[in-house]
């Protein structure tokens, strides 16, 4: 089963070239994610990790910026919250400036 899945995530990458995917608000890809996971615990741990990136990676967030420690926070639609290193630098200054001043 694990095998299966790791076939259908490289069929993804395969019909689904970078360049024709939106692009994922994660540093390391939805796609990519789910791949090492599964690769490394297996099929069901697999699973578990496509559902919640499926619930993550959704239209609908904001990006705040912590002016104090010069870092931002990306609240995502399911209530969860991303930290500066998890998320994607193209939505970080000097690609984005798309984000409000995080109230303290």
């Amino acid at each position: 089963m694990k095998f299966i899945l790791l076939g259908i995530i490289r069929l993804y990458w395969t019909v689904f070239p970078v360049h024709k995917r939106r692009p994922c608000v994660f540093e390391e890809s939805c796609s990519n994610y789910v791949y090492r996971i599964t690769k490394e615990k297996g099929f069901f741990s697999g699973l578990l990790a496509l559902k919640k990136r499926f619930h993550q990676c959704r239209p609908g967030y904001t990006i705040h910026k912590d002016e104090q420690t010069d870092t931002f926070e990306l609240y995502l639609k399911d209530g969860s919250i991303i930290t500066n290193e998890k998320i994607s630098r193209t939505l970080l200054p000097p690609f984005n400036y798309n984000y409000t001043l995080k109230k303290q």
